[in-house]
């Protein structure tokens, strides 16, 4: 027998049937996938000989509200850090980079290093029913959506 001797085969309802349930199947597996929140980092970078210049860096290469000193800064790209530990050392100095877990509240826009971004990614984890507010869990006590009071 050849695969069109088979009667439900041929149906084209059948075929649009299975259509439908592979591409929700699909839809609902990049969703479980999507909703996985992934380890972002920023680098501590400590420089000995070299003074990095903010000029230097790029529109996305400083996270916005961590402290930024020439000899000592927070780096969101690890290329960039390790360029200039590396300029560093060329001058003879000892810089150091590290890397630390970092995550921004989606609620009310907090910037949280270390555990504290490891316990949110966790939360994050969890079911969507949780959570307190649409945008994700609260971070804290004080988490409020941005526009409304503390």
């Amino acid at each position: 027998m050849k695969l069109g001797d088979y009667p439900q085969w041929d149906n084209p309802v059948r075929e649009t049937i299975l259509v439908k349930r592979n591409r929700k199947i699909r839809r609902e597996r990049m969703e479980r996938y999507r909703s996985v929140p992934i380890v972002s980092r920023v680098w501590w970078v400590e420089l000995t000989k070299l003074e990095a210049d903010r000029s230097w860096f790029g529109q996305r290469d400083l996270p916005t509200g961590l402290t930024f000193e020439p000899q000592k800064f927070w780096c969101c790209t690890k290329r960039k850090a390790r360029q200039l530990v590396e300029w560093d050392r060329a001058r003879g100095g000892s810089g150091s980079m590290y890397p630390v877990e970092f995550r921004r509240c989606p609620v009310c826009d907090r910037a949280m290093l270390g555990a504290q971004a490891t316990e949110y990614r966790e939360k994050l984890a969890k079911p969507k029913r949780t959570w307190h507010y649409p945008q994700g869990p609260a971070c804290n006590m004080e988490c409020k959506p941005r526009g409304q009071k503390a």
